[in-house]
């Protein structure tokens, strides 16, 4: 399984790559082996000073000790992008780390996650089904996301009480990046309450500030939208689409 997933980085050697959640290193030695120059992004004290033990003497290796959502922003500044990323993904934080990432425009060629299967199946899911979310918008704004398979708990250690799922993301280009701070604005607040329309949730949220309701609801219809529809049932297409029009209305005030 470990070859499988390293596989799917298609390294030819010398990449920066970047390991998040490295653990006891399992996957590390793996990688080593491949001549790349890692970066271990781990915040378990014991696991670190194992890997400080077992690794720390390689100059092909650095290890970043603390929280990856605090920490990866400087490393990035520090030493450049990654060429690739590679991560068994903490359960709590895992969406979060993907969405710091893709936000802040940290998106090497090739991503692989392994997650829990449920954060999995949120970011591959389609318009119009239960697991359909503000996540899923952001993830396929930025990326062609690609269903690798499940691993079962027994594979890891310790072994967690969940199923989790292997995920690649590689940047799809499809968009405007620069439409993306509005496209999630826009995204949170349609998904602010599932059980309600796109147009309460965006009276609720008072999205529109400075437009004219009529104008926005017009701007939504010109999308494929209609108001009285759910936040679930809008592709990403019509979501780019919709906030194209707000920013040419913008431009034009």
């Amino acid at each position: 399984m470990r070859e499988k997933i390293i596989g799917l980085l298609e390294l030819e050697g010398n990449e920066k790559v970047w390991e998040i959640g490295p653990g006891l290193g399992a996957m590390t030695s793996h990688l080593l082996s491949t001549r790349v120059r890692l970066f271990l992004f781990e915040i378990d004290r014991m696991f670190i000073e194992y890997l400080e033990k077992a690794f720390g003497d390689r100059g092909d290796l650095k290890i970043i000790p603390g929280d990856v959502l605090k920490t990866w922003r400087a490393e990035y500044e520090l030493t450049g992008p990654p060429d690739r990323v590679i991560g068994n993904l903490p359960y709590n934080s895992a969406a979060a780390i993907i969405a710091s990432f893709i936000e802040q425009g940290n998106l090497p060629p090739r991503m692989v996650y392994t997650v829990q299967k449920e954060v999995g199946e949120r970011m591959l899911a389609r318009p119009g089904t239960k697991d359909y979310s503000a996540f899923t918008v952001l993830c396929s704004f930025a990326c062609s996301i690609r269903d690798c398979g499940n691993v079962p708990a027994g594979n890891f250690y310790p072994s967690p009480h969940v199923m989790s799922k292997v995920v690649l993301l590689t940047p799809c280009g499809r968009y405007d990046f620069s439409l993306l701070p509005m496209v999630s604005s826009f995204t949170r607040a349609v998904f602010a309450s599932r059980r309600k329309t796109i147009r309460n949730n965006l009276q609720r949220g008072g999205w529109w500030s400075g437009m004219e309701q009529d104008l926005l609801f017009n701007l939504l219809r010109q999308s494929g939208i209609e108001p009285g529809d759910r936040g679930e049932n809008l592709s990403v297409d019509s979501i780019v689409s919709f906030v194209q029009k707000i920013r040419r209305h913008n431009d034009t005030v």
